[in-house]
């Protein structure tokens, strides 16, 4: 029931909104890899890390793993589009997600 809950919470906190993002930044051409690849591939990457023993090791929280998967995906994806843009021009694009207890972002 606790894990049910869970994958509720971080669909509609974290991936609902990246779904969001990455719609619009293809949509204002900012990403031209198709948004539902992007999804795709941020969400396998995520749930496997947090299965995985990686954020014991690495002593990271959920949200540090969300910001750097999704860092990650979006560098690459915008790096290879546009050529030259940097990790400023990057954070300005990732808004912050907002959840119930607390604020998360980049």
């Amino acid at each position: 029931m606790l894990r049910q809950y869970v994958e509720q919470r971080v669909d509609a906190v974290a991936y609902r909104r990246l779904d969001e993002l990455f719609r619009d930044g293809h949509r204002r051409g900012l990403l031209p890899a198709p948004p539902e690849l992007l999804s795709e591939i941020t969400r396998g990457a995520l749930e496997q890390l947090l299965t995985s023993q990686l954020p014991r090791e690495l002593d990271w929280t959920s949200a540090a793993l969300l910001r750097a998967t999704v860092g990650t995906v979006l560098y690459g994806a915008i790096h290879s589009a546009h050529p030259g843009i940097d990790d400023e021009q990057l954070r300005t694009v990732m808004p912050t997600a907002r959840d119930d207890e607390q604020e998360v972002g980049p």
